[in-house]
């Protein structure tokens, strides 16, 4: 999509500033496409322009103090978007005194350090006597956190975020030291390549912050010799490694000493040595792994005598599924850093055909089919006497939803063993009530009145009681099936062993990417993913079009067995009687130990909220506020961390930016 340039000029007190001084410029500022930069732009003397970004929050708030100086002409707002669609209203810009300009400065500085910890104010450079020294770089700082703008300037990310400087590398140097009894590590040179990319390769090794006593380097075929070493690591020739990569593994030992696999973050690099598209990783995640090869050559393991050094791409994908077969998901640790820097030309294998040539050795009736943007599809195998499945659907008046809806679920689900349960919360409207009369008596559909005031939850929790089913497949009335075998592919994946909830891949009317798994933490709470995405775009690294393991998905989709549902005391019904039911049931439900998967294959339309609006109303609202804070308080930790994300890309919204603060703590500072 092409980027929109808007310009918005600024009146100032006189044609040309006689004094210099400090403005406010206040306004609100939306676009319906993500937007770019704003800019405050003016000129001083004929030709001579100057620029400065100005950040805007996530709600669209401007509220800034810029410095203009003396001959400052043609000032204006430069602002940028990937849409037309863009509105821009100002309501003041005016000069303010210099106490004045202080006192705002001081005040924003002082909530920006007080809500960030002692680490993210280091890695942004935020100093308790910069406020002293330097007020207006302070201010300048916290600037950057505050703008919502989203972070696609990867190498200035990489200038805040990922440069070990001098300083550091003595601090590195003290740390290793105290830590003691460091891991040995034999790094594998494999896949040829020329004498050029070789010596990159070497070099990024002799740069290491890591003792070379501790460091084996075998570029010969490994066939013939036994690897030498704790830990292993193939690195393709033209890799380089980041110069902290061995010293992020130490540390990951101390935390977790019973690893025997530990993968990292990595980026690519361009023909000229830039580096470019970060895959900023998930933890574990093996439905993932089994869609693409998500881990790629950023992974060691401890030395093992069935484990073969790889050679291509392929080979260390299969490495990969040997290690996942072998090992606990607790041996498996994932580290939220950049360790390695990859060739862009170097293909990293992970097609249906060479996943399909290399496993010999598949679970018993899976078999494995291509699937768009290389993905792989495992296919699960159903038993010969299908779980029967109790679909349950809440309604209210809802005719002109529920007709197509009961059409589409009767007609188009070629599951057979279902059952359909309308859940009637006290209709009155006399065609919506014949018509539940038409499909009980047609199509054998229970509906179920339930006569009490809305609880989203409460009404679920009686279906379910009511239901004889297998399996619980909670439904909403403003969804249309897509895909008739939506429920075979979910009732497959729910029936793996530790999987406790299957979530469906949901469209919007227009086509457009409604929901593909929740985040839990990024966006404030709870919120989809890829939302607003055109159907045929992969998302970030593949993964809107990969079956994989998430925290959480909306319950306008979500199969689970009943007898596990009803152990839990199903949706809440005291705390979360409208939202975040469903996410607070699958937390519930990760936190019991079960797996949460996520299918793109099962697809429907969800015309989202059409049958019960938004919250509007003061009961509404103060309801909606109760159920964010019981969230926010019941899983307070949780929120911090979403195992499905990485702690380098955006909270503000879980749009696979990177992240203006990484939530990431450095070893060395620490």
């Amino acid at each position: 999509m092409h980027s929109y340039h808007h310009w918005h000029p600024l009146a100032l007190p006189d044609t040309t500033l006689l004094r210099a001084g400090w403005f406010l410029i206040q306004g609100t500022l939306h676009a319906r496409y993500p937007r770019g930069e704003t800019r405050l732009r003016w000129q001083c003397g004929q030709e001579t322009w100057h620029e400065q970004i100005l950040p805007v929050t996530r709600r669209g708030t401007l509220l800034e103090l810029v410095w203009l100086p003396v001959g400052a002409t043609e000032v204006g707002l430069l602002a940028s978007s990937e849409g037309t669609e863009y509105q821009l209203s100002i309501v003041r810009f005016a000069q303010v005194s210099a106490g004045n300009s202080l006192m705002r400065r001081l005040r924003r500085v002082w909530h920006f350090y007080q809500r960030l910890d002692a680490q993210k104010r280091k890695r942004l450079g935020l100093s308790w006597h910069l406020w002293f020294t330097d007020l207006q770089q302070a201010y300048q700082l916290v600037g950057k956190i505050r703008d919502d703008r989203p972070l696609h300037a990867y190498e200035h990310w990489l200038a805040n975020f990922d440069t070990v400087q001098p300083g550091e590398r003595r601090l590195i140097d003290r740390l290793l030291a105290r830590w003691g009894n460091l891991p040995h590590v034999c790094l594998h040179l494999v896949k040829g390549g020329d004498e050029a990319s070789r010596q990159r390769t070497l070099t990024s090794i002799a740069a290491l912050c890591y003792p070379t006593t501790h460091i084996t380097v075998l570029e010969q075929p490994p066939a013939a010799h036994r690897p030498v070493g704790e830990w292993q690591w193939a690195i393709p020739v033209g890799a380089e490694l980041a110069p902290a990569a061995l010293v992020w593994l130490s540390h990951q030992l101390r935390q977790t000493p019973n690893a025997q696999w530990i993968y990292g973050d990595h980026d690519l690099l361009d023909g000229k040595g830039k580096r470019h598209s970060p895959d900023f990783k998930p933890d574990w995640n093996e439905t993932l792994l089994q869609s693409q090869n998500y881990i790629g050559w950023c992974g060691l393991w401890r030395e093992q005598g069935d484990k073969s050094i790889p050679q291509d791409g392929a080979e260390s994908y299969r490495g990969w599924f040997q290690l996942a077969r072998q090992l606990a998901p607790q041996e498996i640790a994932h580290i939220p850093a950049l360790l390695m820097h990859v060739p862009d030309t170097l293909p990293m294998q992970d097609s249906y055909e060479s996943l399909a040539a290399m496993l010999q050795d598949l679970p018993v009736g899976v078999t494995l089919e291509s699937a768009p943007h290389g993905i792989c599809r495992w296919r699960w195998p159903l038993p010969a006497e299908l779980p029967r499945v109790s679909v349950i659907i809440p309604t209210r008046n809802g005719l002109a939803h529920l007709r197509p809806r009961i059409g589409s679920l009767v007609q188009h689900t070629c599951y057979p063993n279902v059952e359909i349960m309308v859940m009637d919360n006290q209709s009155d409207d006399p065609e919506t009530l014949a018509y539940f009369a038409h499909i009980s008596k047609e199509y054998g559909v229970q509906v179920i009145s339930w006569d009490h005031p809305f609880n989203y939850s409460a009404i679920n929790n009686a279906g379910v009681r009511e239901a004889t089913g297998e399996f619980i497949c909670l439904l909403n009335d403003d969804t249309e099936v897509i895909n008739p075998l939506w429920l075979d592919e979910m009732v497959s994946h729910l029936l793996r062993p530790g999987v406790g909830i299957v979530g469906a891949r949901l469209y919007y009317g227009d086509g457009r990417v409604q929901h593909a798994g929740d985040a839990v933490g990024p966006g404030g709470c709870a919120d989809h993913f890829h939302s607003g995405l055109a159907a045929d775009e992969p998302g970030y690294q593949r993964r809107a079009v990969s079956a994989q393991e998430l925290s959480a998905v909306t319950a306008a989709c979500l199969l689970t067995p009943r007898e596990l549902y009803l152990s839990l005391n199903g949706l809440d019904e005291v705390n979360l009687p409208v939202a975040f039911n469903d996410v607070d049931y699958c937390l519930r439900v990760g936190e019991a130990g079960w797996r949460i998967v996520w299918t793109p294959f099962a697809e429907l339309y969800h015309h989202e909220s059409v049958s019960r609006g938004k919250d509007v109303t003061p009961e509404q609202l103060a309801r909606s506020r109760g159920e964010l804070r019981y969230m926010k308080k019941r899983w307070a930790r949780r929120l911090k961390h979403d195992p499905a994300y990485n702690p380098n890309l955006s909270y503000d919204r879980p749009d696979f930016s990177l992240s203006h603060t990484p939530n990431v703590v450095l070893p060395w500072t620490s």
